[in-house]
């Protein structure tokens, strides 16, 4: 599409049916697109993160619509221009899988390993479940990384399980290939 432009949507408020449908149709009606897309129920709040493409105008009227729509739904709505970025990796794609024992800190912990080696978190999910019989606090994270091809892989997998050993935590490191 020529003079295609990009635009961020992000919207939080309470979780209830209808509202992936109400605000889908409205980038549809605007005459933009729906092109990726983060959805998540956090606690009782619906939470979600889109890219839209379209026109100058089209995006426009996404824009113009949002307010009667976040005021309908009883959501924060907030755009932000963007670009799609397009750059030949330089990095090699890596899934991260850390679990055990719920407790303070893990996230902060493991994204300053990969901080400190300028790793780039592409994606992250993390969710803390309960063990059936003890009902114990179980942590999961799950994270697509993208690691710059100048980092030893070894001395990252050598610092992610000496976290991991401290922690007595379970990891996985392994090479994405669906990237």
């Amino acid at each position: 599409m020529a003079g295609k432009e990009y635009l961020v949507l992000s919207a939080v408020g309470d979780d209830r049916p209808g509202l992936v449908e109400r605000i889908s149709t409205m980038i549809h009606v605007s005459g933009a697109n729906l092109e990726d897309s983060r959805m998540a129920i956090l606690g009782g709040e619906f939470a979600l993160i889109l890219l839209i493409s379209g026109t100058a105008d089209a995006l426009a009227a996404v824009e113009r619509s949002g307010p009667a729509v976040a005021e309908e739904l009883d959501l924060r709505l907030s755009f932000k221009p963007t670009a799609r970025k397009v750059t030949t990796p330089d990095y090699l794609p890596y899934r991260l899988k850390v679990s055990g024992i719920d407790r303070p800190g893990i996230v902060a912990r493991v994204s300053g390993v990969l901080a400190k080696r300028s790793i780039n978190v592409a994606a992250f999910d993390s969710r803390l479940t309960y063990a059936p019989l003890s009902g114990t606090p179980l942590f999961q994270l799950h994270a697509r990384l993208q690691v710059p091809s100048q980092v030893a892989l070894a001395s990252l997998r050598s610092d992610v399980g000496g976290l991991c050993e401290e922690e007595n935590l379970d990891f996985q490191l392994e090479s994405d290939d669906s990237d």
